[in-house]
């Protein structure tokens, strides 16, 4: 014996199957004709249709468009048929931000022309009419906000990414921005590095091996190699006693002597000949004179 509610399950499954397909047409279909109803409240709003036309008319009868059933309704079905029957569709993230964009321009126009009505009523006379109009729009405004957030809500938990934030540096962490240390070079403070600065009134403490400190190791086994690049010490050539004499180098040609005050003697002349005159060397010579060697 059979229930009388299985014929009714069947019904619907096979509904659910025949639809389920045009989901993937049907959104699209709904966003782009509620665009194209904005931009014709748009095109309402800003060109005036005859003579007689005032920008606050305008505003009045462009508010339903803007803030109506079809801007109401229509974004968020779409967004449901995408994300809400299974499965969900493909392109249910473009979907839902094509949603909110219209939702976002429709509330802003929407706000817009509401202003606009409000001054021009005020500015008539028309208090009656001012107040019973702005609590129909108010009532539509509330409407379109619980839409709206619906919309958003669902882009948020499902299609929102944050972006990841910075962690603070860490004390002896490299800083962004900052240079980082070569590989194969020790850190401050190990062996191998530069020394590190200790508390006030304290020596600087060097690593291990260099500076002057003893190296690790036993005697007899090979100590570690110096660091790469390391100038070897060097030593400093002692200074002259204060007081000690100085002895300058001997000039150029002439031998070196123990005394450097020792007066260098003259050569020495063969008997008979005269020795030379120091006059003798600037003296002129006569170029007419046959004596002279040419």
């Amino acid at each position: 014996m059979t229930s009388p509610a299985d014929p009714a399950s069947g019904d619907a499954t096979q509904a659910s199957q025949v639809t389920r397909p045009l989901r993937e047409l049907a959104a699209p279909v709904l966003l782009g004709a509620n665009a194209v109803l904005l931009f014709v409240g748009l095109l309402q709003l800003l060109v005036p249709m005859d003579a007689y036309s005032t920008f606050g008319g305008r505003a009045s009868g462009t508010f339903f468009v803007f803030v109506g059933v079809e801007s109401i309704v229509v974004p968020v079905l779409a967004v449901l048929l995408a994300t809400h029957v299974r499965p969900v569709l493909s392109r249910a993230k473009l979907i839902t931000e094509v949603a909110l964009g219209e939702y976002a321009f429709a509330a802003l126009f929407g706000a817009l022309t509401f202003l606009i009505w409000l001054v021009s009523r005020l500015a008539e006379g028309q208090v009656l009419d001012a107040f019973l109009g702005l609590l129909v729009r108010v009532a539509w405004l509330a409407i379109f906000t619980v839409a709206a957030f619906v919309t958003y809500k669902i882009w948020r938990t499902l299609y929102y990414v944050p972006k990841p934030k910075p962690q603070p540096g860490v004390y002896g962490q490299a800083q962004p921005g900052w240079p980082q240390q070569p590989a194969g070079y020790p850190a401050p403070g190990q062996p191998g590095g530069y020394p590190t600065a200790g508390p006030p009134n304290q020596p600087t403490s060097f690593p291990p091996g260099q500076y002057g400190q003893p190296q690790s190791g036993q005697y007899g086994q090979p100590q570690s190699a110096p660091p790469f690049n390391t100038a070897p010490p060097h030593t400093p050539h002692p200074a002259p006693p204060f007081g000690a004499p100085h002895h300058p180098a001997p000039p150029f040609g002439q031998p070196p002597s123990a005394d450097p005050t020792q007066a260098i003697p003259r050569q020495s002349v063969e008997p008979g000949q005269q020795a030379p005159q120091d006059s003798d060397r600037t003296q002129r010579f006569d170029r007419d004179d046959p004596n002279h060697p040419r």
